[in-house]
């Protein structure tokens, strides 16, 4: 049976891998730009093959899960799915697109609609450090009008659905570029220049959501997986930090996840990228499991993230991971004395890696299957082999890698460079068995 899953693995076509013709509005991918999502048609030829090889009732976990589309995936090969993130809006967007809606969505839109176009008010209804520096005024008050008419919807589940629309129109009309996902103020020049209009922005976002949301139920109705308005099995996500815990009591056979490649303020900003719209959304209407203060500081929830905040104890994790990683030392041994500071944030990044990894792994069952899409990138010029490291670390656990497969970065949303390092083009997903 290995000898078959192996060369059905080996054998999905590099096109497939690259994403070279998904529909990038499949999945609900589109509601929200959310930085680095994973291309659903990457998974899915993955995921249907290893659930293939599984009894029913496959179970699949995202510790990672970003935009979800891992999760929204495994739901259309009929997995029991269930993911957490540490950033708010990631929870947020999830919740939405694990959800199956119904079609009255249309008519609460537009309900929404006549009373967004029906108000009257100036009232500005936000109030956080620097929001002139960040929106102009008519562009507070349109926000505000569409926040309030937001509130006044009583079913929390389409709540949640407007308020990602309201993210992608925060993130459309705010004076940040949208050309990187580091927060960088236009210039004053440009600010005056742009004519912005958040209300019809937001309206037009809520119309092709609505659609693509909706033809998300069609599909798992076309597979027979809803029943009374909800997903046959379970989906499930939650606010959580994984490098503390994984916030589930079940046991999984499938771990489908891209994790960070570095940590969050030298590789992908997700929490600055969050970080405007997450001021106009309610915390209770996201989750009442929230713990971190994401709302004062810019860098909150990249800072709480994997490798964010450099060790006390940092020889004793030095030493821990040489000893788990020869890759690692190897890269770390490249760097003279006065460039080990950046090397540092490496080593602290795949030391939470690490703590993650015991996290995850008495999670998953017996006969389980884990694919990892990793990207290696490089510091000061030197590459951290964070494919080799991940396998290495999983060695460490008894853990063997199973299979390699490659992929040409075409899509996937990520800046092609930044002020610490030029990012990767290519990504490995390793797949292991246990």
């Amino acid at each position: 049976m290995n000898e078959t899953i192996l060369n059905s693995l080996s054998n999905i076509h590099s096109d497939v891998l690259n994403g070279t013709y998904y529909n990038n509005r499949d999945f609900a991918r589109k509601i929200l730009n959310y930085p680095a999502m994973m291309v659903p048609s990457v998974q899915e030829s993955i995921i249907k093959t290893l659930i293939n090889d599984m009894p029913e009732g496959v179970s699949m976990i995202d510790p990672f899960m970003g935009a979800s589309n891992a999760l929204t995936t495994g739901m259309r090969y009929g997995a029991s799915v269930f993911g957490q993130d540490i950033n708010p809006l990631s929870v947020l967007i999830s919740q939405v697109k694990t959800s199956v809606y119904e079609y009255s969505l249309k008519n609460s839109f537009l309900e929404l609609k006549g009373r967004i176009n029906r108000s009257r008010s100036s009232k500005i209804d936000v109030s956080f450090k620097n929001i002139d520096k960040w929106f102009k005024k008519e562009v507070q008050v349109q926000l505000s009008q569409i926040r309030r008419a937001i509130l006044r919807e009583e079913n929390l589940k389409f709540r949640k659905f407007f308020w990602v629309a309201l993210a992608e129109a925060i993130r459309l009309n705010s004076n940040d570029r949208t050309s990187t996902f580091k927060m960088h103020i236009r210039t004053q020049e440009e600010i005056q220049k742009r004519k912005l209009n958040p209300i019809e922005s937001f309206f037009k976002i809520c119309e092709r959501s609505v659609e693509d949301i909706l033809n998300v139920r069609q599909e798992l109705e076309n597979k027979d997986l809803v029943i009374n308005n909800s997903y046959k099995h379970t989906a499930s996500v939650k606010w959580g930090d994984s490098k503390k815990s994984i916030n589930s009591d079940d046991q999984f056979r499938l771990l489908i996840t891209s994790p960070p490649y570095g940590d969050n303020q030298t590789t992908v900003t997700y929490g600055q990228f969050s970080y405007l719209p997450l001021q106009w959304i309610p915390i209770k209407e996201i989750s009442d499991e929230i713990s971190i203060d994401y709302l004062s500081v810019i860098q909150q929830i990249d800072t709480q993230s994997l490798g964010g905040n450099l060790p006390k104890d940092f020889k004793k994790i030095e030493e821990k991971m040489f000893n788990k990683s020869n890759s690692l030392k190897r890269f770390f041994d490249g760097f003279s004395i006065d460039e080990r500071k950046k090397a540092k944030k490496v080593i602290s990044f795949i030391n939470d890696l690490d703590i993650t990894l015991d996290n995850i792994l008495p999670k998953m069952g017996e006969n389980s299957y884990q694919a990892w899409t990793i990207g290696n990138r490089n510091v000061n010029n030197k590459v951290v082999q964070n494919d080799k490291i991940l396998i290495e670390l999983l060695e460490s656990k008894g853990i063997d890698l199973f299979i390699d497969l490659e992929r040409d970065i075409l899509s996937k949303r990520m800046p092609g460079r930044n002020n610490f390092s030029n990012t990767m083009d290519k990504e490995k997903i390793l797949i292991f068995k246990t």
